[in-house]
Parts: structure tokens; sequence; C-alpha cells
């Protein structure tokens, strides 16, 4: 009797290693488990430039007030409360984590992952003060302000030879990063503006028409819009803009301020202005457009941003009247040396 009670465990126990190893596979561990968890590692990790998303990060308010451009030089003076502004920008809090919202299988050596991250900060405005010394005083506006950024991507695996090394000396197991979607970004609580078509044209050729960012993908290998030194860019927006309380700060019939962040990366962040073209008779949506010309070192991954501020959000101080209001959308690109 007792030799049948060991049988009896035996088999049982046999029976748990067996459907445990058919769960995990031979080699003792789930793959897909530890695959999944290994590519949400790396989508949340710092290290991969192409998922690089505080493009709109101005640094620090030293920096937003220090960089005023030529002395007398301001956004002009306008009938809101504040009139004269020389300056804006963003200073992000410090650690900011990225997010998986969504993990999932989309074949056997292939994961689509949604990934949100959350920048807090404040939005600083630099007025001119009164000016009775000589020199230039200013003011500084503060308003709080939560920025979100979502981006999708697709993680492959490119080496399924696991065999080949051992599992402690490849933590990663060969997965890498496919494609990329462009970046969608929003002032939180929702903004009043909707981006609704934006096109890239280049003088070397690039023509890119995009109404859906999340679902415009690239391939991080072959596909990343791609310029040369020199080479002449233009971005052109439409939007519209729901606000209850628009401000046209000259009277132009913009009721908000665009930005072009480019070649941005953790070194280096450039910015200009966008011009208002009008609005389309067709939709009625606002247009704007601006130029760059490309001036970063080939061999690099860097980024493109379009940045709608609400008019409210600058030339009015009132945050309970004009919270922070903003929509961006952003692109990876890559600089090489001829095409």
């Amino acid at each position: 009797m007792k030799q049948l009670v060991k049988l009896a465990l035996f088999a049982m126990v046999f029976m748990m290693i067996a459907t445990s190893c058919q769960q995990k596979g031979n080699d003792g561990f789930n793959a897909v488990e530890d695959d999944e968890m290994i590519v949400q590692e790396l989508a949340t990790g710092d290290d991969e430039e192409i998922l690089f998303d505080a493009s709109i990060d101005d640094g620090s308010e030293d920096n937003i007030v220090n960089n005023l451009g030529t002395p007398g030089s301001s956004l002009g003076k306008v009938s809101a409360p504040i009139d004269t502004v020389l300056n804006f920008g963003r200073r992000f809090d410090p650690h900011p984590r990225r997010i998986v919202k969504d993990i999932r299988r989309i074949g056997s050596d292939s994961i689509f992952v949604s990934l949100t991250r959350l920048f807090r900060g404040v939005f600083v405005i630099v007025e001119k003060g009164q000016d009775t010394t000589g020199t230039r005083p200013i003011i500084i506006h503060r308003k709080r302000m939560s920025h979100v950024v979502k981006r999708n991507a697709i993680y492959v695996k490119r080496d399924t030879d696991r065999d080949s090394d051992a599992i402690t000396d490849r933590p990663h197991r060969g997965w890498k990063l496919a494609s990329v979607s462009m970046g969608a970004g929003h002032s939180v609580p929702e903004p009043s503006i909707r981006f609704n078509e934006l096109t890239i044209t280049s003088s070397g050729g690039v023509n890119i028409s995009i109404t859906s960012p999340l679902d415009t993908f690239f391939d991080t290998r072959d596909d990343l819009p791609t310029f040369v030194p020199g080479e002449e860019v233009t971005v052109q927006i439409k939007l519209t803009n729901s606000t209850l309380n628009p401000v046209d700060s000259f009277g132009t019939g913009a009721t908000e301020t665009l930005l072009l962040h480019h070649g941005v990366n953790r070194k280096h962040h450039g910015r200009k202005f966008f011009d208002y073209v009008g609005t389309d008779p067709a939709t009625g949506d606002q247009i704007y457009q601006g130029t760059w010309t490309v001036e970063q070192a080939p061999g690099h991954v860097y980024h493109a941003v379009v940045d709608a501020i609400d008019n409210g959000t600058i030339y009015d101080n009132n945050a309970s009247a004009f919270p922070y209001n903003s929509t961006t959308w952003g692109t990876p690109y890559r600089v090489v040396e001829s095409k």
C-alpha cells in the first residue's frame, strides 16, 4: 500500500514537471512571457534614440530667459494681459517614466507595443518689464503643465538561435526595434487644438502626408525620413481650434502659435516659428507653414516636432481661464551624407 502511494505521488510530481516543461519549453522558461517582459524592458528604457520623446523640453528656466534673441526683440506688443512677450518655453520635471499601455503578440517573432510618457513641469512666459534702468528688465510668469506623448512600436526577433550563446550573455535574446510610429502629444486635460493634416516636403524629394500619426509607421533601418546636410525641409500643418476663448493676438485670424522643433536629440534643440498662411477655403482649417535647413551631422537620428500652443496660454497669465493648451506631432528622421 505504501509503495502504491509512493508511486502515485511520483506520478503526480512527474506529470507536474512534464506540464511545466511543456508550458515553458525544454529549456525551462516560459518563452512567451519572458520575451514579452524583455520587449517591455527594451521599450521602457531610455537608451533608444529613435524613441526619444522629450523634444519640446526647453531645458532650464535660465535657458528660456537667456535665449531672448537680439536686444529689443520680442513676439510683439499685443492687446492682452501680457502685452510684450519676449520668450516662452517648457521646463519639464526630471525623470518622467515611459509606460507600456499595451503589449501583444502580432506574430511568432513580433510584438506590438503602445507607449505613453507623461511629462509634468512648468510653462514659462518671459514678459518685458518697465525699462527705467537702460537694461532689459523682465517679468516671469509660470503655469503648471502636463503633456502626454504617445507612440507605437513593433519589436522583431532578428536572431532566433538561442542556443548559439548563453541566455545570460544575451539578455535581450535578439529582440530589436523594427518599426516605430510618429509621436502624438497633447496637453492634459485634452487640448482645444486638433491637427488634421501634416505635410512634409524637401528639396531632396521627400514628400509625406500624414493624417493619423499613431498609424504611420517607419522601418527603423530603411524607412525613416532621410535628409542630407543643406537640404531644405518644409512642413505644413492644417488644424482647427475649438477654444471658447480665442485670443487673436495680432489681428491676423491666428488663435494659436506654431513652433517647429527640429534637429532635436539629447544634446541639441533647435526651434523656429511657423508662418500663418490663412484658412483652407474647402475645410476652414487654419494653415501654418515652416521651413528649416538641415545642419546636423550625418550618421545620427534626430526628431522634428510640430508644436501648436493656444495663444491664451502664451499671452494671458490667468492659468484658470487660460491653462496650458497644446498639441504636438513628431517624427524621428535620419541625416546621411548622401542619398
